[in-house]
């Protein structure tokens, strides 16, 4: 069995889509050590998981000070720089400690992808967020990426920036790979519903569809009572507006004048902090229920497109009306609307007369409800779990006779049938291959 250093982030949607894949190899008789900021640690032993803190990562979140800098964008490339560096620090020092076979890695951040090539130790990395399977990464486009240039040219030059602070040299890939750049070269788990994935690229060899993973942590206490009688008396829409950084009181406003007055049940979850706005009687507040408890029994979810939410949303049967503002959330509302399972409006026009009609439709057209339970039931058939955990083990049985260099493709895999709409999803991976065979593409 295998000893793998799991380098995660910390934040809910980057950490909750990974643990079914990390539980299920440890049931399997792996060894999992947890690497992550020190305020995850209670979470990681709970699920059974020995730990080590990110100790230098989580000193540079705390001290880095966004005021010196003249812009946002070059406050975000800095601090994103400065996790590289400090994350970079805490894997090597883990990995002089202590022997591994090989890491499963968060690539948000790339810090740990970077310590792992510089010292030789083969990966794996799991893309918990929408990816623009066409376009340029996420990160970049969202926070760098001035537009002033090509994206990819400046995506090359910004990438390789990151690798010579660290003492790398420039990344060996071809160009025509720059959005896998982030992830690894061993083998990259896809994430997530394929039916979602809107419009659809080339994968290079080493990435896999898996399917979705939907975890969420034991409940430490019983669920309130409302929450069984959801829905009865009335139709009921769950409201998720938050789930990083501050409250979008705008949005949160915004639901609460579409809903007033109508004959609808609202349960608005917020899980950061902040104040909110005066909202009507028919909308309930809660910061703690998990989405899951709620999901069978709503007609309705109103998001402001978190991948994680709408993934949950559409395993669950449960269509959808989605605000994107940034990050990859137009690409997961993009996805939505294209599978029939979604209606999507403008942020800059959403004001309550155009949501309240929207929801109308939503909850009125019976097409909206077909095309949801049509796709739960098509995601139930899948098994990521099971699916990346032995794509995993065929990578690590390849890794005592063909140790990998640094960067190096050792894995190549054909997807599930199912990447294509309409197709049948898959158990598990299929033929996974030594270096040099070729394999059939999305």
């Amino acid at each position: 069995m295998a000893r793998i250093l799991w380098i995660a982030c910390a934040q809910p949607g980057s950490l909750f889509p990974a643990v079914p894949i990390a539980l299920e190899l440890s049931r399997r008789g792996h060894e999992l050590t947890a690497l992550c900021e020190p305020r995850s640690q209670t979470m990681f032993e709970s699920l059974g998981f020995a730990f080590r803190p990110a100790g230098e990562l989580a000193r540079h979140r705390c001290t880095f000070d966004s005021g010196a800098y003249s812009s946002v964008r070059d406050a975000r490339a800095a601090l994103h720089s400065g996790c590289a560096r400090a994350l970079y620090g805490d894997v090597r020092r883990e990995l002089t400690a202590a022997r591994y076979d090989a890491a499963m890695v968060d690539p948000l951040e790339p810090g740990g992808e970077f310590a792992c090539e510089a010292c030789g130790l083969p990966s794996f990395s799991y893309v918990h967020w929408r990816m623009n399977e066409i376009g340029l990464d996420t990160w970049f486009s969202f926070h760098v990426w001035d537009r002033t240039r090509p994206g990819a040219e400046a995506f090359v030059e910004w990438w390789n920036e990151q690798r010579a602070l660290l003492g790398l040299g420039p990344e060996p890939r071809p160009l025509q790979e720059h959005l896998w750049y982030r992830h690894s070269g061993d083998l990259t788990l896809i994430l997530g519903l394929p039916e979602l994935a809107e419009p659809k690229g080339a994968l290079p060899r080493c990435a896999l569809r898996v399917g979705p993973t939907v975890w969420e942590p034991p409940l430490e206490e019983p669920l309130p009572e409302w929450v069984e009688r959801l829905g009865r008396e009335r139709p009921a829409v769950l409201a998720s507006v938050s789930t990083v950084g501050a409250v979008d009181t705008q949005l949160v406003a915004t639901v609460g004048e579409a809903v007033h007055g109508e004959d609808l049940e609202v349960v608005l979850t917020v899980a950061a902090d902040g104040a909110l706005p005066p909202l009507p009687a028919n909308v309930r507040v809660a910061r703690f229920v998990p989405h899951g408890a709620l999901l069978p029994r709503v007609a309705a979810v109103f998001s402001h497109a978190g991948n994680g939410t709408v993934t949950r949303a559409a395993c669950a049967g449960v269509p959808l009306l989605l605000l994107p503002d940034g990050r990859d959330q137009f690409d997961v509302a993009h996805g939505a609307a294209a599978a029939g399972v979604a209606l999507v409006l403008d942020r800059k026009d959403a004001e309550a007369m155009r949501v309240r009609s929207a929801l109308r439709t939503l909850l009125e057209d019976a097409r909206y409800r077909m095309r949801a339970r049509e796709l739960a039931l098509r995601a139930a058939r899948y098994n990521a779990a099971t699916t990346a955990a032995n794509a995993i083990e065929t990578l690590l049985s390849i890794l005592p006779n063909d140790r990998p260099t640094a960067r190096s493709s050792v894995v190549v895999s054909r997807p599930p049938a199912s990447v294509g709409r309409g197709a049948s999803p898959a158990s598990g991976a299929e033929d996974v291959v030594g270096r040099g065979s070729t394999r059939e593409r999305s």
